[in-house]
Formats: structure tokens, C-alpha cells, sequence
């Protein structure tokens, strides 16, 4: 008979029990693939990019708990893969010479456990991003700069850089800053750019689909909710629409929780 002082069972307990939490929270949620493309508005492939994926939340926008940043650079297609995600809202980057930053934040598998999906699978639509070329303008260095400062971390910089936006920037202009001002996690600054690129131009994808990522980050679902519906008409690519009718698919099911 082995006998066990009160101490050391007490520590034993303790261990069993934070084992057992470690592994139903790691049951709880299932990883999942993302793979995509990165092409110009034309379709041809963009090679070598690096794609940059961030979690902002996790599972039902909650607490993120895991690995939370992730990079991959396209191949000589532009396909790109990144495996090992959690349910939560994500931000995904596109960074190429010659183009500016491309973002977009979406809710995968929000919602999604173990019991509800296998893990590791990969999700049913890929997800397309399209980043624009550089602006071949005198205006063009105030992205130039913000984006180089928001790629490297430095936010403030980035946030000081996108104050001297010009007030008469076009549409594309200004939608192009709000990306950055995503990249820089300034989702309130991104917001007022993205609305303003509205005002201009009605009928904007790249600034509809902004301001639903702003409202994503804030964690206002019914409004990105609706915004990605307005970007899904505003857009005739079957792939851009299929990522965004899974972004409103999963903010549906998270607002009648």
C-alpha cells in the first residue's frame, strides 16, 4: 500500500485537474486551413508575396488563446496555405514590392467545434486578395511611408504618416489608407477613411469591404454583418463573394447565440 501525504495529493489533484482543462480547451476548437491566391485586378498571379495572418479574437469573438500570428509568401502562382488556425476573427495581409498593403479581417469558423468539424480540414472557399499598385502620384509617399511603418510594427508612425492624407484624396486613395490604417490597428482612423472613400465613390468594394472589416475589429457584428453584404454586391469575382458569404454566414450564427 503506498500512502500518499495530504500535500502531495493536493498537488496531484491540481496537475490532473490543469491537464484536464488543457485538454478539453484544446478539444474544444478545431484548427483549420486557409489557402488563397493573390492576383492583380487583372488575374495575373502575384508571386512571392508574404501573406500575414493575425488573430484579433477567438472562438465567439471571445479571449484568443494559441498561436496568434502566422506567415506564408505565395508561390509562382500566387497560392498560398497556412494551416493550425482557431475559430476566431483574423486579419489577413498581402505586403509585395510595387503594391500596397492588402487587408482583410474575417471570422472563420467563429463559432465552429471540434464537434461540429474535423480538425485541420481546410475551409470550402479560398480566400482571393488583390492588393493595389503603388500610386504613380506626388501623393503617393504619404502610403508609401504609413505602409512601411505599419509593415514593420511601428503604429504610431504609421497613424502620424496617414494624418497628412490629403483632405481631396480620390476614393482609391483613401481606402488604400484605411487598409493601412487596419495594418496599423487603428480600426476607428480606418473607419473614417474607408466612409470617406464611400462618400466619393458609392459604389467602392475595396472601401465597402474595409469598413466591414473596421466594424469586425470592433466587434460591431450587425454592422459588418450588413457591410459584407454591400461588398458582396459590389463585387462580380464568385471567389470574393464566396469568402463573403461565409463572413456573413458566420456573424449570423453568432448573433442568434
Amino acid at each position: 500500500m503506498i500512502v500518499v501525504s495530504a500535500r502531495a495529493a493536493a498537488s496531484l489533484a491540481a496537475t490532473i485537474g490543469m491537464l484536464t482543462l488543457a485538454g478539453s480547451a484544446a478539444a474544444q476548437h478545431a484548427t483549420f486551413r486557409i489557402k488563397g491566391h493573390v492576383k492583380t485586378e487583372r488575374g495575373e498571379p502575384v508571386a512571392d508575396a508574404e501573406v500575414r495572418v493575425e488573430a484579433f479574437y477567438g472562438y465567439a469573438a471571445g479571449t484568443f488563446a494559441g498561436q496568434r500570428t502566422f506567415a506564408e509568401r505565395t508561390n509562382a502562382k500566387g497560392d498560398w496555405s497556412v494551416a493550425g488556425l482557431q475559430p476566431g476573427v483574423w486579419m489577413f495581409t498581402v505586403l509585395a514590392p510595387g503594391f500596397l498593403p492588402e487587408t482583410v479581417v474575417l471570422p472563420p469558423r467563429l463559432i465552429t467545434t471540434v464537434s461540429q468539424g474535423l480538425s485541420g480540414m481546410a475551409l470550402i472557399w479560398d480566400l482571393v486578395l488583390k492588393p493595389q499598385r503603388t500610386f504613380d502620384s506626388p501623393r503617393a509617399g504619404v502610403l508609401t511611408a504609413a505602409a512601411a511603418a505599419a509593415a514593420a510594427g511601428k503604429h504610431d508612425d504609421a497613424r502620424s504618416a496617414l494624418s497628412s492624407v490629403p483632405f481631396d484624396a480620390d476614393g482609391d486613395y483613401l481606402a488604400a489608407a484605411g487598409r493601412i490604417a487596419l495594418l496599423a490597428h487603428d480600426a476607428a482612423l480606418a473607419s473614417t477613411l474607408f466612409r470617406r472613400a464611400i462618400e466619393i465613390d458609392p459604389s467602392s468594394y475595396r472601401a465597402t469591404l474595409g469598413i466591414a472589416s473596421a466594424f469586425l475589429v470592433q466587434r460591431d457584428f450587425d454592422g459588418a454583418s450588413k457591410a459584407f453584404d454591400a461588398a458582396r454586391t459590389r463585387t462580380r469575382d464568385k471567389d470574393e463573394q464566396k469568402f463573403i458569404s461565409a463572413a456573413i454566414g458566420e456573424l449570423s450564427a453568432i448573433m442568434v447565440r
